[in-house]
């Protein structure tokens, strides 16, 4: 019995690995992602933002949100409701939501392919919750969710959390003011309570950020400029650094075969401890969401998102 069960989890080890724990060495990073000096970082940009006429509003059936929309008439009509932004009438980044949708993908572990992951993106006028499930064989799925509005910065979350398999969930929650500041709370440091910085993102909504600035402008982000995002984990507010490869056609997003891909990496400071890379695609097909999602752990461990298919939410 002993030799059947340790033959059985041995047979179980090699197909899906042991849950959480890689044994591969951290990962080398390029050169071009290395943050040797201090960088600039510009102050937060405030989005454009307008006031749907009176005479024309919104129908009750738009689910997507659309701040200054660049395909909108002369008369100024949006495709969401008045006040969008926090603000009439604001000038600053063209910037536009994408559409609500389902988004789901293949999923690998250490290049392992386990079942569909997806993505739920919702958007009901000035909110938004972005919620994502990941599966993991024994253990339970990755459960994450973003919720919030959109300010005059952007995707404002007012609350982040995330559960793994059965464990208890952790979460983030911004107690935001009106003019985009704050206080952080973490779960996982009470004691922490930094200031918000205006733009401030989740580790997955930031993504949605870039998608939406995207579709206001396809033309930011030239290759090789660098984006700073200030983001939240459990128990840190800090700023990454993201380094655009620009637009190119590539077949980085198989389903979706060539097709125009935005490339971003996040950079990593020489002076400090490696803790993960990220590096996103975002798929022009889409509205800017992302096609493609692959983040490496410290330990090594390698987790990737690639696009399969979008549906509508019903």
């Amino acid at each position: 019995m002993v030799a059947l069960i340790l033959s059985l989890l041995g047979h179980f080890i090699l197909y899906f690995g042991i849950p959480f724990l890689s044994f591969s060495s951290g990962p080398d990073i390029a050169e071009d992602l290395i943050i040797k000096t201090e960088l600039r970082v510009e102050p937060p940009k405030k989005i454009q933002t307008a006031k749907a006429p009176k005479k024309n509003p919104p129908q009750s059936n738009q689910n997507s949100l659309s701040v200054e929309d660049p395909n909108a008439s002369a008369a100024g009509t949006s495709s969401a409701g008045a006040n969008q932004g926090g603000a009439v009438d604001q000038k600053g980044a063209p910037f536009r939501l994408p559409q609500s949708g389902i988004i789901y993908y293949d999923t690998y572990v250490d290049g392992q392919q386990f079942q569909n992951g997806q993505i739920d993106w919702e958007v009901d006028g000035n909110s938004y919750r972005l919620y994502i499930n990941i599966p993991y064989a024994f253990v339970g799925p990755f459960v994450f969710e973003s919720r919030g509005t959109v300010d005059a910065y952007g995707i404002a979350p007012s609350i982040y959390w995330s559960q793994r398999g059965t464990r208890n969930p952790r979460y983030s929650r911004f107690d935001r003011n009106e003019k985009g500041g704050g206080q952080m709370y973490f779960s996982e440091k009470p004691e922490f309570t930094p200031e918000i910085i205006p733009g401030t993102q989740d580790r997955f909504s930031l993504m949605f950020q870039l998608a939406s600035l995207l579709n206001g402008d396809g033309n930011i982000d030239e290759a090789g400029s660098i984006r700073s995002i200030p983001v939240v984990d459990y128990n840190t507010l800090e700023m990454w650094q993201f380094k655009s490869y620009g637009e190119a056609i590539t077949e980085d997003v198989p389903n979706l075969g060539k097709t125009t891909i935005r490339h971003y990496a996040l950079m990593q400071r020489e002076s400090n401890p490696y803790k993960r890379q990220v590096d996103i695609w975002l798929a022009k097909d889409l509205e800017w969401l992302p096609g493609r999602i692959r983040s490496q752990e410290s330990n090594g461990r390698v987790l990737e998102l690639v696009f399969k298919q979008k549906a509508p939410i019903n």
